[in-house]
């Protein structure tokens, strides 16, 4: 006997999550930015050594090429999650700290402390987020905002040192992603975001 599977693949529904429907964001008003591209007008860090995102969050800001920009907060934002498996092998939700909108790319940006960068949770959330992203990459341009969507792990001493020789945001997040790629040696991740 043989059997015939016939499978129909249909388009993929698509729901849609707006940032901009939540109005407000309530902060403390002394770990708070003032902010020109984001749709809110000033945007927290953490209190706990939050001084790495503040000085990302002040040069994104002013960055002409950054069409937009937004601080993921998880407390508000509950839709911008990402599951993952922890260390102990139990499923968790992951927010990214950063959504970046240069021209026809947006970036998902997990800033990091170097000696965090390396942590298995970190990895997993990271490689979570790129599994997401593929899947954002493969629908129709209008149902991802026309852009190619791509993943940062962005280290502490790679963003100040590039940021201090002059760099542009842009040029920061892509330098990131193929470091990322050169340093383990994977031609999958180098080549996951070029195309």
């Amino acid at each position: 006997m043989i059997v015939v599977l016939r499978v129909i693949i249909n388009d993929a529904i698509v729901r849609k999550y707006y940032f901009s429907n939540i109005n407000s964001l309530r902060m403390r008003e002394n770990y708070s930015i003032n902010v020109s591209k984001s749709i809110y007008k000033k945007l927290p860090f953490p209190s706990n050594k939050g001084g790495f995102e503040k000085t990302f969050i002040e040069a994104v800001d002013t960055d002409s090429e950054v069409d937009s920009f937004i601080k993921i907060n998880e407390f508000y934002h509950t839709f911008a999650t990402i599951t993952y498996i922890r260390e102990d092998g139990l499923l968790a939700r992951y927010y990214p700290d950063f959504i970046v909108k240069i021209s026809n790319d947006v970036y998902i940006v997990e800033t990091k402390a170097d000696k965090d960068i390396s942590s298995y949770n970190v990895q997993s959330k990271r490689i979570a987020t790129i599994d997401e992203i593929n899947k954002i990459n493969q629908l129709k341009g209008t149902e991802r905002m026309d852009s190619k969507w791509n993943y940062v792990l962005l280290g502490e001493t790679t963003f100040k040192s590039l940021y201090n020789k002059g760099f542009s945001i842009k040029e920061i997040l892509d330098y990131s992603i193929i470091t990322e790629a050169k340093a383990k040696g994977t031609l999958d991740d180098y080549l996951i975001n070029q195309n």
